[in-house]
Parts: structure tokens; sequence; C-alpha cells
């Protein structure tokens, strides 16, 4: 089958990230950030190039991409990446977060028509703007590329969230996740959630959050680990989910299968370095540093919300 590469995406060529195909930003703020246009090795501690990127990815069977849900750039980023591995005999199966197993339970895993295949996004993983991930969707489309789902329903993350149980299972494969997280890692993925709630929660909800967040990444490494069995597989996730030291690749691990982690991470005004976006050289394999979406903290953009969220959930 002969791979045909998205023509959008190769017209986008060396300008801001030299083999990453971008060539004019869409998200509009801290475009001048020195970090912008960088990638970032954490294991070597130094810049790489896009080009050592995608040498590094060749080979792996399992790549997991995350990002920020609502930055265009960082869709267009994914789609040049998994570009990368199409050839004639490379036809990686694409596992998104936003797709709940249940939900998507009989749909075609490839489409040949975008605008069938985003109304039917829409239609069952509403919420989502599925408009900024076309070109991931094009890329599906045009290569034939399978979509497959990764995600618990909510009647299952509310089944976890009342700890009930640790132990998910798919297609003969198990993950026990609480012999997998560690009480520390635990810990962890809780202060991450109090942070991006701007600390308004109340501690009695951390554990029950922490416990959906450990069993939805499990159920991400099983989809995954099923999709990577013949061929390769690339999971788009958000960032927190594809990280090596809490997230998705330690249950993958668990499986008996590596996987490399890549991150496309926003600049903050407030934080010049590498250094200042990661607690650990284990977080991710490289970071691709982009412009900003927003402009306002959303601890300042949604107080007021969050105020009440935090009144409601103590009454």
């Amino acid at each position: 089958m002969l791979i045909r590469t998205n023509l959008v995406i190769l017209l986008l060529v060396y300008v801001a990230l030299p083999g990453l195909l971008i060539a004019e930003w869409s998200s509009p703020y801290f475009v001048d950030h020195p970090l912008v246009g960088k990638i970032y090795s954490p294991q070597q501690e130094g810049w790489v190039t896009a080009e050592q990127v995608n040498k590094a990815i060749q080979d792996t069977q399992y790549l997991l991409i995350g990002e920020t849900h609502t930055n265009a750039d960082h869709h267009r980023g994914q789609a040049t990446l998994i570009s990368s591995l199409l050839s004639d005999q490379s036809r990686p199966r694409l596992v998104l977060e936003m797709l709940t197993i249940e939900l998507w339970r009989g749909k075609p895993q490839t489409w040949s028509n975008i605008n069938e295949l985003k109304n039917t996004l829409e239609s069952v993983a509403k919420g989502w703007d599925w408009d900024i991930y076309e070109p991931i969707l094009d890329l599906a489309v045009t290569n034939q590329l399978p979509i497959l789902p990764a995600n618990l329903n909510k009647q299952q993350r509310n089944y976890f969230a009342n700890n009930r149980n640790c132990s998910i299972k798919q297609n003969g494969k198990k993950i026990e996740f609480c012999d997998t997280i560690s009480a520390a890692q635990k810990n962890a993925i809780e202060k991450l959630i109090l942070d991006a709630h701007c600390g308004y929660l109340q501690p009695s909800q951390l554990p029950p959050l922490a416990n959906i967040q450990i069993a939805k990444d499990a159920s991400f490494a099983l989809s995954l680990y099923r999709a990577g069995s013949k061929h390769k597989a690339v999971l788009i996730a958000g960032a927190v989910h594809v990280r090596k030291d809490i997230g998705v690749p330690i249950h993958l691990q668990n499986l008996g299968a590596n996987s490399i982690s890549i991150a496309f991470v926003a600049v903050d005004p407030k934080r010049a370095t590498p250094d200042e976006y990661i607690s650990s050289a284990e977080q991710f394999d490289y970071i691709f540093f982009t412009p900003s979406e927003r402009n306002i903290d959303p601890c300042i953009e949604f107080e007021e919300q969050l105020k009440k969220m935090k009144i409601s959930n103590a009454g």
C-alpha cells in the first residue's frame, strides 16, 4: 500500500522547528519566549534536533505523545511526528484518550471521509474541539490509519473513584495498578491534581481523583499494548498521562513493553529554563516547547468557579 503523505503538513517546513515542519504558530502568546521552537532531552540534559527525535522514534513499537488539549500547535506537531513513522510497511495505530472504549465499540477503525469522521467523533466524544485535531484526523484519513479508543466510561471512573478495585482487564491482559503505582507516585499524582485545581479541592477528594487518573492510565496502557501487538501504536493524550514516572509508560513496562514518551509543552513567561518545567529526568524522553494558546493564568481565569466548587464539595 502506497502511503500518501499529507501535503498540507509537508508545506509547513523548516521555519520554527527545523525538521518538525511547523512554519507558523497557531498559538498567539509568548512566541518570543527563549524556549519556543526548541526540543529538550531531560535524560541528556541538553537540546536535540527534530531529526534526532525522528531517528529515535523509528524503532519504537509504542510512542506516547502528550499535549495540552486546547493547543492547536501541539496537534500539528503530533501529526508531523506520526507522519515520520509512515512508510509502505508501517501504518501505525492511533489510540486516543478522548474516546471511551464503550462508546467507540462498533465504529470503523479507518475512515475515508474526514467530515464523517469528525461528525462521529463529535457525537461520541462531546466537549472536545475536534477542529483543532484536524491535522491528526486528516493524516489518519489520508493514510488509512486505524483510530482506536482507550478511555473508561463514567460508570467505570466512578467505580474506581470509590476504591472498590485496583484491577483492569482487557482481552486477556490485566493490570493490578495498586501494585504498579507506589505510595510516593500516588502522592505525586494527588499533588498534580491539587495544583491543576489551583488548591481549591478538599483533601478528601484527592484520593478518589488519583484513583481515576491511575485507572485511566492503566486502561490507556492496555489499549495501546493491544494496538501495538503487530503494528506500531501511538497514544495521543494529555501530557500528564504520558509521564514516564507516574503515567502510562509505567503500566506498559509492567506488561513487558518499552516506550518513548514525548510532551508538547506551552511556555510560561515565568519559567525561562527547561529545568523549571520538569521535576525529574525520568518525566519525558523529549519535550517540544511551543507558544501558549492562553495568556491568563487559569487559576485567575476560573477562580470564581473553583471557589464555588470548593464550597459545594465542602457542604
